[in-house]
């Protein structure tokens, strides 16, 4: 009973962490367009002498990248965790059937012993 408490738990920790790791990477991916916009727009108005609403293109392209591929990136980071619990209860319920079937022919071993 303890071991499976302790599994759970630790089952309950690894989905914490994965999702925790999908949050810090699609603020990342929402986070860098926007900064290399700013940064391409700083360098085009401070040595290119550039007009300043340059800074409004630029950071404005860097938001919609940006969200489109923290978007994209959860869609695809959710569908693999997904096929993954698919996985991991296919390959629980083909174990617990193989269980099954070992006990059941321990079983019929036995009583043809007797």
């Amino acid at each position: 009973m303890v071991i499976m408490w302790e599994y759970a738990m630790y089952k309950r920790f690894i989905s914490a962490f994965q999702m925790l790791n999908i949050l810090f990477q699609s603020l990342y991916s929402l986070a860098l367009p926007i900064g290399f916009g700013a940064l391409i727009s700083f360098l085009l108005t401070k040595y290119l002498s550039a007009p300043r609403w340059i800074w409004a293109v630029f950071i404005t392209l860097g938001v919609f990248s940006g969200l489109y591929s923290m978007v994209k990136f959860i869609l695809t980071a959710t569908s693999a965790l997904e096929k993954l619990d698919h996985e991991r209860e296919a390959r629980d319920a083909a174990e617990k059937e193989k269980l099954e079937r070992q006990k059941k022919w321990g079983d019929e071993l036995g009583n043809k012993s007797e």
